[in-house]
């Protein structure tokens, strides 16, 4: 009983992390146009922290990816969230190995900006003005309405 107990908790842990993962789109080469690249493919890292979205109202989200279980992260993707609910496709993605950024400004799944950051630290609201559409997400609009059908509800 007392194994079983002790066990507990990993199990928990490795099944949310493993059911609770964001579903992630990446567009193929095709279909971005000439001269863009397709934003990072996380596909093949795994996810380190918790998508779950436990505030109301519009946010950024965090999470954060590594080659590895137990190794350092190396990628963060930054996700638009409303209501308990996170957008399919995050619009920023941090290279935390090589403090490179990648901005996908129009969440099409094709890089818009690219650089590199001196340290390997960002404030993922500091690119929300070169977003389209992030200060309508929530809103009651049209605009607000059709980005909440991109929304995906990870309680």
């Amino acid at each position: 009983m007392l194994a079983v107990l002790l066990c507990l908790p990993v199990f928990l842990l490795l099944a949310g992390v493993c059911l609770a993962r964001p579903v992630h789109h990446v567009a193929s080469a095709q279909s971005c146009s000439s001269g863009q690249q397709p934003m990072p493919d996380l596909h093949g890292l795994i996810l380190r922290s918790n998508p779950h979205v436990l505030a109301t109202g519009r946010l950024i989200k965090g999470l954060y990816y590594s080659n590895a279980s137990t190794g350092p992260h190396a990628m963060a993707a930054f996700y638009m969230a409303c209501d308990h609910m996170l957008e399919q496709k995050p619009f920023l993605i941090m290279d935390l190995r090589s403090s490179r950024y990648f901005l996908d400004g129009n969440r099409d799944s094709c890089v818009d900006e690219t650089g590199t950051l001196p340290v390997p630290e960002i404030d993922p609201a500091n690119f929300l003005p070169a977003v389209d559409g992030a200060e309508e997400l929530c809103n009651e609009n049209p605009i607000g309405q059709r980005q909440l059908n991109n929304l995906i509800a990870v309680r």
